[in-house]
C-alpha cells in the first residue's frame, strides 16, 4: 500500500462519503483545468491576464458541473468555480515557476 493510498483511507474513515467523493471530484477538475492552461499556447504570451480570466471562464463552467447544472444552486456552483479557478491559478503559476526555476539551474 502506498502513502496515497494510506492517506485515501484515513480521510475515508474521518469523513462522511460524500464529501471525501466531492473533494476527490474538485481536485480533478482542478487538476484537469491546469492541465489544460498549460496547453492553450497564446497563454504563455499573455500569462499575466490571459491565464487569471481564462481560468475564471473554464472554472464557472466545471462549477457549474460539478453541481450538475441545478439552477437551485447558483451560490453553490459560482462559489466551487470560484475555488477551482483559484486553485487552478495557484497551480499554474506554482509550476511555471519550478519549470522557470529548473530551466535557470539547467543553464
Amino acid at each position: 500500500m502506498n502513502e496515497l493510498q494510506v492517506l485515501f483511507e484515513f480521510l475515508a474513515s474521518q469523513l462522511p462519503e460524500a464529501v471525501l467523493t466531492q473533494a476527490l471530484a474538485y481536485t480533478a477538475v482542478t487538476a484537469a483545468l491546469v492541465g489544460l492552461l498549460r496547453r492553450i499556447p497564446w497563454i504563455e504570451e499573455r500569462k499575466q491576464v490571459a491565464a487569471p480570466v481564462v481560468a475564471l471562464l473554464i472554472g464557472q463552467v466545471f462549477g457549474w458541473a460539478t453541481v450538475g447544472f441545478n439552477t437551485d444552486q447558483p451560490l453553490l456552483a459560482v462559489g466551487a468555480g470560484l475555488v477551482i479557478a483559484l486553485s487552478a491559478i495557484g497551480g499554474y503559476s506554482g509550476t511555471k515557476n519550478v519549470v522557470q526555476g529548473v530551466r535557470k539551474d539547467a543553464a
